[in-house]
Order: C-alpha cells, then sequence, then structure tokens
C-alpha cells in the first residue's frame, strides 16, 4: 500500500536504501509483486567486506546497485563510489543508478571523454586518484570522486514511513523526483561519521547527497572538486617556506621593533598567526569554491620557517651579548657608587610614601589589619581596632590570632581555625574572601566580611599580608529575613502544588495559580492514563473507612513517582482510580504504565509477607486532541481535561478486565512511539468508538508480565495476530486453530483462551 501511495505520484527513480536479500514475513509476496510492477524502483546489494546480495527478484531485472560507502582512516565519509568491478562486471552505486535515471529522463546521457574522464551533462567527472587533495596512498579502487555535501537529513525533504502508509503526501510531493527509502534511526547502525557535520548521518542520506552532487552538476554546472598537480603541491609548499623564512628575517632586523623587546615579540607572534590566518582562510576560500589544495604541509613549512630563523637570529643575539658584556664591565665600578645615592634617596622616599599611606588607611571606613611574614601583628587602622576593641598585640603569634582577637566561626562558639582567616591564607600566596567570622566583644557580636591577599617585595616574597573587613551585621539581618520569607514562599508553592500541578499551569502558560481564571483552555496534544484497582469494591467490603484510606493512599503513593518521573501529572483522582496526563508524547505514557506495575509487583511482595492479598490493575492509554482548561463557579472552579480521547482511554482500562491484561493502549498511542520495538506488545482487538464509525485497533504491553509468560507471548505473537485477523473476518474454525496453537506454548495466555472460547461459540452458532 505504501509503495502504491508514492508510485501514484510517479517519481523518476526510487531507490530502497534497506538490505532485502531473505523472504520476511508477512508481507513478502506482495513486496516481490511491487518489485515485478515498478521498472524504476532500485535495490541494494554489499559488494565489499562482507557481501549481502541483492533482492532476487530485482537481481533478475537488472534493478539493483551496490550501497557499499568509503571510510578514511577516521572512520569518516569523504569520498562517494560512481561504480566497482565485481563478479566480472561493472555495478553502479545506488547514487549514481539513481542520478542516471532521473538524467535520463532529461535526455543527459554518461558519455565517455578522454580516458579516464566522463562527461554528464555540463559535469566532468576525473577518478580520485591515492594522493589527491590531503591524501597519502589511499585506497582508489572504483570509480570514486570527492563528495560536495549538500547538507545533512534536514538539507532534504523526509517523510515518514507512517505518513506515507496513511497516505499523508502532500499532492505531486515525489512527483518527477528521486525517492530513497531507508532508516534514519541510530539503533540501525546504518549511521557515519562526515566531514561535513559533527553530527552522525544516515547512510540513506549520504547515498542522497551523492545522487544530488551528480544531477546538479550535470543540470546545473555544480562545481565537483578539484586538485592541484604534485609539482604545484610541492611549488606552493615551497613558496610559504620562503614566506615564512623571508618575512621572519625582516622583522628581526627591524631598528623600530628592536628598540621594544615586548613589541618585536608581540609584532612577530601577530606576523606568523596573521600569516597562518591567511593561509587557512585561503585554503578553507578555496574548499568552498571546491579547489582542495594543501594546508597542512605549508602551514608545518611557513610556521618550521620562521621558528628556525627565529633560533638562529637568537643565537647571533647572544654573540653580540658576549661582545657587550665585556663593555659592560668596564663601567660596573661607576654605577655601584650611583646606586649607593640612589638608594638612600628611595628609601626616604619609601618613608614618607608609607607615613601618606597610614594617613589614607586610617581615613577608610573599614577595618585594615597588615602582618608580617611571620604571622606578628604589624598594623590596625583606628576602624579596625573599634571592632577588635584592641590595638595591635606585637606579642601574639600567628598560632593565637583567633583567640587573641575574639574570631569565632560564625554562629558558633568555636574558634575560627586560623589556617583558614584570610591573613593567614594571604601568607600562603592566597586571595581569598570570607563572611562566615564573628568577633566576640564581651557579649556583643560582630559578623564581619573579610578580604585577604599578599603582599610581595621586590624579588617576588611575601613580605606582609593584609586584610580589610567590615561589619554586616544588617546584611546578615537583612539575608535572615530574606530566607524566611523564601522559606514560607516555597512551602506555600509546595502545598499548591499538591493540588494544582505545575504541569497543568505550565500547559496554561501561567505563572502561578493566582493568574489562572475561570474558563481559560488550550487545545493540546496529549496521552490519557487510565489506572484502576481490579475487584476494588470486594476488597474495600472487608476494610473500616480509616483502612479503605490507609489502602489507598498506600497504593497511589507508590503510583503517583512513577508517573512524575516519566513526565507526566495526575489531573484527578477517582476514588481508587488514577487519570494522568502527558504531554512530552506517548512513550513517557507507556513508560509510566510499565513503572507503575513494577511498583505494584514490589508492593504486592510485601503484602503477601503481610498475610495479605495482592492487587492487580488494569491500565489503559489512548493519545489524542483535548482541552485542557478550568471549569466551575465563581466561588469553585476546577482544572479538567474534556475529548473524546479520555472516554477512550478509560474503556481500554475496562477492557483489560475482559482479556484479563494489564496495560491497553491504542493504535493512536502506537503510532506515536517513537521505538515501539522497545517494547513487549501484540495486537489484541479493534473496537468501535462510541458515537463515531471509526475502529479502533487495541495493542497490549505486556512488557511486565511473568518472564515465562512474557516469553511465550513474544514466541505466539504472529500467530495469535493472525487468528485475530481471521476472527474478525469470521474465519472462525481457521482462528480457533492458530489459537489452539498458541495455548500450546503459552497455556497461561488468557486472551487466546477468550478468544477461542467465542470462536468456539460462534462456530457452533454458525
Amino acid at each position: 500500500m505504501g509503495f502504491f501511495n508514492l508510485r501514484v505520484q510517479q517519481p523518476r527513480a526510487i531507490g530502497i536504501d534497506l538490505y532485502r536479500d531473505l523472504p520476511v514475513e508477512p508481507g513478502h509476496q506482495e513486496l516481490v509483486e511491487v518489485f515485478e510492477s515498478t521498472p524504476n524502483l532500485i535495490g541494494i546489494e554489499k559488494a565489499g567486506g562482507n557481501p549481502v546480495p541483492p533482492p532476487p527478484t530485482l537481481s533478475q531485472l537488472g534493478q539493483v546497485a551496490v550501497a557499499d560507502l568509503i571510510l578514511d582512516g577516521d572512520g569518516k565519509v569523504r569520498r562517494g563510489l560512481l561504480s566497482i568491478r565485481a563478479d566480472g562486471s561493472t555495478k553502479l552505486s545506488l547514487g549514481a543508478q539513481l542520478a542516471l535515471m532521473y538524467l535520463e529522463a532529461e535526455d543527459i546521457d554518461l558519455k565517455p571523454i578522454a580516458y579516464p574522464r566522463l562527461g554528464l551533462g555540463k559535469a566532468v567527472f576525473v577518478p580520485f586518484q591515492g594522493n589527491d587533495g590531503g591524501y597519502v596512498r589511499a585506497d582508489d579502487g572504483g570509480y570514486q570522486i570527492l563528495l560536495n555535501f549538500r547538507g545533512t537529513v534536514e538539507s532534504f525533504r523526509t517523510i515518514s514511513l507512517r505518513s506515507v502508509l496513511e497516505n499523508r503526501l502532500p499532492t505531486d510531493l515525489v512527483h518527477n523526483r528521486i525517492v530513497l527509502i531507508g532508516s534514519v534511526a541510530e539503533s540501525l547502525k546504518d549511521n557515519f561519521h562526515t566531514s561535513y557535520s559533527h553530527q552522525i548521518i544516515p547512510g540513506v542520506v549520504i547515498h542522497a547527497n551523492l545522487a544530488s552532487q551528480i544531477v546538479s552538476a550535470a543540470m546545473e554546472g555544480r562545481s565537483l572538486f578539484k586538485v592541484w598537480r604534485e609539482p604545484v603541491e610541492w611549488l606552493w609548499i615551497i613558496t610559504w617556506s620562503f614566506v615564512g623564512a623571508t618575512g621572519c628575517w625582516l622583522l628581526l632586523q627591524s631598528n623600530q621593533l628592536n628598540q621594544q623587546l615586548w613589541l618585536k615579540w608581540t609584532v612577530l607572534v601577530l606576523s606568523i598567526t596573521l600569516g597562518e590566518g591567511i593561509l587557512i582562510t585561503g585554503s578553507y576560500l578555496a574548499f568552498v569554491a571546491s579547489w582542495w589544495i594543501p594546508l597542512v604541509p605549508p602551514l608545518v613549512a611557513f610556521t618550521g620557517s620562521a621558528v628556525l630563523i627565529i633560533f638562529y637570529h637568537s643565537f647571533w643575539l647572544q654573540q653580540e651579548k658576549a661582545d657587550l658584556e665585556i663593555l659592560l664591565e668596564t663601567t660596573t665600578e661607576h654605577f655601584n657608587s650611583v646606586e649607593a645615592v640612589l638608594q638612600d634617596q628611595t628609601e626616604e622616599a619609601i618613608r614618607a610614601g608609607e607615613k601618606r599611606l597610614i594617613q589614607f588607611l586610617e581615613a577608610v571606613p573599614v577595618g585594615v589589619a597588615v602582618i608580617d611574614a611571620n604571622g606578628k601583628p604589624y598594623y590596625l587602622n583606628q576602624k579596625a581596632q573599634e571592632l577588635f576593641g584592641k590595638g595591635v598585640e606585637s606579642s601574639a603569634n600567628s598560632e593565637e590570632l583567633a583567640e587573641v582577637y575574639q574570631n569565632y566561626i560564625a554562629g558558633t562558639d568555636q574558634l575560627y581555625p586560623v589556617e583558614n582567616l584570610p591573613l593567614m591564607r594571604a601568607l600562603r600566596g592566597e586571595s581569598s574572601t570570607v563572611d562566615d567570622i564573628d568577633i566576640h566583644q564581651g557579649d556583643k557580636i560582630i559578623p564581619i566580611e573579610a578580604w585577604g591577599t599578599p603582599i610581595y617585595d621586590e624579588e617576588g616574597n611575601i613580605s606582609y599580608a593584609i586584610v580589610a573587613f567590615q561589619d554586616i551585621t544588617e546584611r546578615k539581618r537583612a539575608e535572615a529575613e530574606r530566607m524566611r520569607f523564601t522559606n514560607e514562599l516555597y512551602q506555600l508553592n509546595q502545598a499548591n502544588a499538591r493540588f494544582v500541578p505545575r504541569q497543568f499551569l505550565q500547559l496554561l502558560n501561567k505563572q502561578s495559580i493566582v493568574d489562572v481564571k475561570l474558563g481559560e483552555a488550550v487545545q493540546k496534544e496529549m496521552s490519557i492514563l487510565f489506572a484502576d484497582i481490579r475487584s476494588f469494591t470486594t476488597l474495600s467490603e472487608r476494610m473500616s473507612i480509616e483502612d479503605n484510606f490507609k489502602f489507598i493512599n498506600a497504593y497511589l503513593s507508590r503510583m503517583e513517582p512513577a508517573i512524575a518521573e516519566n513526565y507526566g501529572f495526575i489531573d484527578k483522582y477517582i476514588g481508587d482510580a488514577i487519570m494522568a496526563l502527558f504531554s512530552g508524547g506517548a512513550d513517557d505514557a507507556v513508560k509510566a504504565a510499565i513503572a507503575m506495575l513494577r511498583r505494584l509487583a514490589e508492593y504486592n511482595i510485601i503484602r503477601q509477607a503481610e498475610n495479605r492479598s495482592t492487587i492487580h490493575i488494569g491500565i489503559g492509554i489512548n493519545t489524542g486532541s483535548l482541552m485542557l482548561g478550568t471549569v466551575g463557579g465563581p466561588n469553585r472552579m476546577d482544572g479538567t481535561v474534556i475529548s473524546d480521547a479520555v472516554n477512550l482511554a478509560a474503556r481500554l482500562e475496562t477492557l483489560t478486565k475482559d482479556y484479563g491484561v494489564s496495560l491497553l493502549i491504542s493504535h493512536h498511542t502506537f503510532l506515536q512511539l517513537n521505538h515501539p520495538v522497545e517494547y513487549a506488545f501484540r495486537a489484541i482487538d479493534r473496537v468501535m468508538v462510541k458515537g463515531k464509525s471509526e475502529m479502533v485497533f487495541v495493542f497490549e504491553v505486556f512488557e511486565v508480565d511473568s518472564p515465562e509468560l512474557r516469553k511465550g507471548k513474544l514466541a505466539t505473537k504472529s500467530t495469535f495476530e493472525q487468528a485475530l485477523w481471521r476472527y474478525h473476518q469470521d474465519r472462525f474454525q481457521e482462528a480457533a486453530e492458530l489459537l489452539q496453537d498458541c495455548l500450546k506454548i503459552n497455556p497461561a495466555d488468557r486472551a487466546a483462551q477468550i478468544y477461542l472460547e467465542r470462536c468456539q461459540a460462534k462456530w457452533k452458532n454458525n
């Protein structure tokens, strides 16, 4: 049916990038008929490595191409095959075959020019050689070309297989176009790394790029990648080596640059970087223009030549330096006498500067303390003495600082660790800021914030440590008040969230419950989950009211996390029943249901250990469009959802009792699953939606069944579904025979037993 939907739009060529060398049931015969009736359909085979034969039917019809891809040493695809020689014949690649079929309708044919060049419309193809571009002795077997990627999967129009099967193709989508059918799922391991993008690209998209490259080159003259001949590449490398050496020597000999050493080296580094940038940019622009010119060899030649010239120039300077040192020795004595005079003047200037500095420190509004390299107090300004309640205690050593100046860990009666004081950390070369120190002055406690930093002498050794600090009593009080208010607000929000889920507010685009107005609603595609305890009435009649509530809450408290962990939220509790919504996708709802059943199994183990009866639940899931909003009156309103999809989910939950299963999903949910094969499932029924004429297919997900039952259902899945199909075709005898086969393998299959009894009853009545 899917191929018919494609063929009716008359594409020029169809390529199937899927190996079909073995028949796969059901539907193999229908696929063979499609192969035989579609002359423009091309299948694939694998010629290299571990060969995979083509579909026998397409092989007989000559409608086969090779799907081999060429991987470079780093595992990336940069080259594409046009053809290879295998089994004594030339075989075209999938992309080349599809492109030639497309161009044939444009009266464009492949023509030999001068061996091994080939002409195709406006394009001339030259086969890849092992040393082209950046390659060295690469495998150039077959007729290869360098790929000029058009893009990733987003660059091509893609349609899901589901859309094809449901005939949801836009009109003339594939008319007179090339159609490629393949998988993009990572689980099938048909994905490759390329030089075009960091993300992996499916094999079918690489074939599409090759076909697009050939068609564009032939019809539009789109450039193919070109390379230089080897002598030209050598000339290119030598030229850059000459440029690097000559340019570096000229800069090193510049008198203007030699006057400032930092400027000279800055210009050198910038010049080398600029040259490298020009080379890289030029190579990139050439690459954009479809020329692949060498980059790394000239880059190494340019940089290496420059570095060698720098080393040579440095050696030459060392020789001149030795000559200058001899001259320097003759003037040293004169400078020593001058230096002594300058030193005296400098010391006097330092003493004057220290005096002015102390005046400044006394005027600042924060406390300032200084200790020497031995940890002895050296200086405290007036503000520091006010905060500490004392001045410089010169007799105190570094181990006694916290005790002498009453520094405590904030909020405790424990002295602050001396090694963590900002002053002591500064003596270790650290700059630090802390706000967890309290100063105790009798009954008064002063919280402070302190900043410590080291002071270095001319030789780079730490001579002093300085710390600045300030009273942060008011800030601490404000922070405490803010924390109290924030905590109250958080508790209030948490309480509100227990009654109105945050997801409900988010779906209504509201930040707070205060913003919600009566009658506000949105339409969303969501999955609805209904869960209900089997025979709850019987269980509840044997319990008191208090025990009933304890039982229900114990059950619900285990189910709710499974829903929340899978990005769903509970819309409402209906007695023992749960109604949950999932806006992220059908997989979230199915995974939540599986998690609920697993947690129920764990809970039943606890109940059995307490000699209590086990619990069984049924879960129904449906996916569809629904209205989510608020209903009620001026004084009382509630959030709710309205849709036929909700009613169908509730009905599926009820059907779990009829078939003795735990989890049923509709085909609406099944079609929304990203990877249905991740779940153990089987078709189990089709039902009529109340008030509508459409039939809904129902699937059982038996992922959490006992290992024996799950294994049995998987083993009989195909047989059971064939029996179900014959049952709905009123072929009851055939269905009964298949169901008996299922029960021989899996006697505990309750659904198979129910259908067998139905078949036998209908067979007798007929």
